[in-house]
Formats: structure tokens, C-alpha cells, sequence
């Protein structure tokens, strides 16, 4: 009788329908001054993206988050600050630094202005061959993509039932993420968009995700409902 309840418990947690929230962090003083900074520290906020950050309290909202999943670079936290200081945030079970949702490692790219690097040769592969791009002493375009859906499958198999995860990243790792999902090739997934302070959200159970809205900059009461 116990085992028959528990196969049972697991197959409807297996069922369930969980959902993924990817929240790109807001508009970075590096962004302002149109620098590529990648993993640099101590890149803050522009006043644009401070402003994003309060306006979250109430894009998030009271709705229920139940896990929060943080890249470790900077911006990510000053993005999250103001919606986990206020009481919006009572329902959050459990917060989590993960390395595998962090920015692009840019190497010898990075702290480098954007209009100087549309100059370099590399500049025209990282837009229409992603795949075969490596910065110099710095990351590939496929290492990044295999250690961001690596973190989010480790999100997956946290147990629980129709829970919910917001996942504070970046531009470029969020695009890589749901490229996998959308099965897209490497190579198109410039084609995507995802700016500052907007919500990208997948739905689904241990064996599929699905899309609801991408570059979305609605509250989520408003996605979600």
C-alpha cells in the first residue's frame, strides 16, 4: 500500500507542471557606456536600470516564487535586491548562487567598447557562426550553452509540484538556453531578443518545456494568468 502511494507521489511530481521564469537583469552602467564587460566585477546599474530594478517589485508582484536562481555576477543581485526586500517576496523557499547562469567569459574582450569590436574580424562569425566561435582566453559560444542547460536541468529536478522558478541571468545565456529548448541550432540563436529587465518564460513537466513569452515586459500576473 505505501510503495503503490509512492509511485504515485512520484509519478505525479514527474507530471506536474512547473514553471521557469528568466528574468535578464536590468539595464547595466557597462550597457550606457556600450562596453562588453562579460564576467568583469563591479559593473552596477545604470539610473535607467536601477529604476528597472524597483519597477520589479511589482512586475513580479505577490504572485508565488518558490525558488530564486541567481547568476553570481553583480548586476543579477542588484536587479533581484528590491523585489526580495519587499514583502512581495514572502513566499521564496529557497535562493541559490549558480555558476552554470553566469555571463559570457569575453577574455580579452571584455571591459572593450562595442564599436570597437564591430571592427574585428571575429565580430562577424559571433553574429552568423556562433558555433565555431571561442573569445579569445575566453569562452565558447557551446561551452556557454552546455553549462547554462546543465544548470537548468539541475533547476528540473529540484522535487516538488507545480513550482515556480525565477532564474536571474543574462542576455546571451538566456538566448543560448532557449535556444536548446526551441531545438534551434546554435547558429540562429542572434536571431533571438532579450533586453534588459524582461521576463522570457518556459512551462513544463520533467520531460518537456514549452514557451509561454519571450523578451516579455509585462508583469508576470499578466503572463501568467
Amino acid at each position: 500500500m505505501l510503495a503503490r502511494k509512492k509511485a504515485s507521489e512520484e509519478e505525479s511530481e514527474i507530471n506536474a507542471v512547473n514553471t521557469f521564469i528568466f528574468l535578464r537583469h536590468g539595464h547595466s552602467a557597462a550597457n550606457a557606456a556600450g562596453l562588453l564587460t562579460g564576467q568583469l566585477p563591479g559593473i552596477g546599474l545604470s539610473r535607467q536600470g536601477r529604476n528597472q530594478a524597483e519597477a520589479l517589485i511589482d512586475r513580479i508582484g505577490r504572485g508565488r516564487i518558490d525558488f530564486l536562481h541567481l547568476s553570481p555576477i553583480e548586476r543579477c543581485q542588484f536587479t533581484i535586491d528590491p523585489w526580495l526586500r519587499s514583502k512581495n517576496s514572502s513566499s521564496l523557499q529557497s535562493l541559490q548562487v549558480l555558476d552554470g547562469i553566469s555571463e559570457i567569459d569575453f577574455g580579452r574582450w571584455s571591459g572593450r567598447k562595442l564599436s570597437s569590436l564591430r571592427r574585428e574580424t571575429l565580430w562577424k562569425d559571433v553574429q552568423n557562426r556562433p558555433s565555431v566561435v571561442t573569445f579569445p582566453e575566453g569562452e565558447s559560444f557551446r561551452k556557454v550553452q552546455k553549462r547554462a542547460v546543465e544548470a537548468v536541468e539541475e533547476i528540473r529536478s529540484l522535487r516538488g509540484k507545480d513550482k515556480v522558478h525565477l532564474v536571474v541571468s543574462h542576455s546571451d545565456t538566456i538566448k543560448l538556453i532557449a535556444a536548446h529548448y526551441l531545438n534551434m541550432k546554435l547558429d540562429s540563436f542572434q536571431k533571438l531578443q532579450i533586453d534588459p529587465a524582461s521576463f522570457t518564460v518556459f512551462l513544463g513537466d520533467a520531460t518537456h518545456l514549452s514557451l509561454k513569452t519571450m523578451n516579455s515586459q509585462a508583469t508576470l500576473k499578466e503572463i501568467l494568468n
